[in-house]
């Protein structure tokens, strides 16, 4: 137990290091997408490109015989909880590892929305959510195992593609310009990231858990007796490890929030809660650690967040544009 609360924490801190530096929110990613700002989008995908190198080297060492290989896919689920998880962001205008390093970051408005996440997640297991297992767990999960190919072969065709199109980018339009002087962009966040997602794996694998960064179940398992002692030593982990590179980058700015904010993010959070239970992994579970999986689910569960986000603020943006042209009347 105390090997994993260690390496847990361990694991958190440096992923709560890279998230603060490179300001990666998927919520914020997933507004660029439909805004055209793609720089975190690039940087997520070179990151998970070479988390899938790194995990299918790390399977074939004796860390990996205790990892799971694979989520299983269930499409309902996976496209509700994913929904839900999206419109959950576009509320609390962050996802729940958002939550996590913004709070190190001294957003005192972050427990309020945490504490929504850890309510939705209870409220979600009294759902029971229908429909079928298309795909088993375990490589049968996999993009790979669909195919019938070796999971490097697969990953380094993956890793292959993004570098080409990172490449083209940089030659075409230059490298992304940070909004902070500290803040990583680009490859170099890409790189960070995917160091980060493997040494995470690493240690849970050293720490007796079967899963790397991920936020669904701490809660729940914490309740229902069976804790996770690597998962909840990574959740504020997160935390730690942003507090203390935000300090020394001078970000570290204890404040409290409008009192609106404060209602959209338990109600944010709660919805995050909720989908992250529901689809069983949120945007690290899934958005990180699953597609480096290569799962199925997780890109399905990734394409509904994206579409969750998107949809929820264009229809916040229609109501806001009806609002002010009855105003104007």
């Amino acid at each position: 137990m105390l090997v994993g609360a260690v390496t847990g924490l361990v694991a958190g801190v440096l992923l709560g290091a890279v998230l603060h530096r490179g300001q990666l929110c998927f919520h914020a990613l997933a507004a660029g997408v439909g805004e055209g700002r793609r720089a975190l989008l690039r940087a997520w995908l070179l990151g998970v490109a070479l988390g899938s190198v790194g995990l299918a080297a790390l399977y074939a060492t004796p860390l990996g015989d205790g990892l799971s290989t694979g989520l299983p896919f269930r499409p309902v689920a996976a496209v509700v909880g994913g929904l839900l998880i999206g419109v959950g962001m576009a509320v609390a205008r962050s996802c729940v590892s958002g939550l996590f390093y913004k709070l190190g970051e001294g957003m005192l408005g972050a427990l309020v929305g945490l504490v929504g996440w850890a309510v939705g997640e209870l409220l979600a297991r009294q759902v029971a959510v229908p429909g079928p297992t298309v795909l088993p767990g375990g490589d049968g999960g996999t993009i790979p195992g669909v195919l019938g190919l070796p999971r490097w072969a697969v990953a380094v065709v993956f890793l292959a593609v993004v570098v080409a199109g990172t490449v083209a980018h940089r030659r075409r339009r230059g490298p992304d310009t940070p909004v902070h002087a500290w803040q990583w962009t680009g490859p170099r966040l890409g790189v960070a990231l995917g160091v980060v997602l493997v040494a995470g794996w690493a240690l849970a694998g050293l720490g007796g858990a079967s899963f790397g960064p991920s936020t669904v179940g701490a809660v729940s398992g914490l309740v229902s007796g069976s804790p996770n002692p690597w998962l909840l030593a990574f959740l504020p982990g997160l935390v730690l490890g942003s507090a203390v590179v935000a300090r020394r980058d001078r970000a570290l700015r204890v404040r409290g929030e409008q009192p609106v904010r404060y209602a959209q993010l338990a109600l944010g959070g709660l919805l995050l809660g909720a989908g992250g239970l529901v689809a069983g992994g949120c945007n690290l579970g899934h958005g990180l650690s699953g597609v480096a999986q290569l799962n199925v689910s997780s890109w399905v569960v990734v394409a509904a967040i994206t579409a969750g986000v998107l949809l929820t603020r264009r229809l916040v943006t229609a109501r806001d544009g009806r609002d002010e042209a009855t105003v104007r009347a």
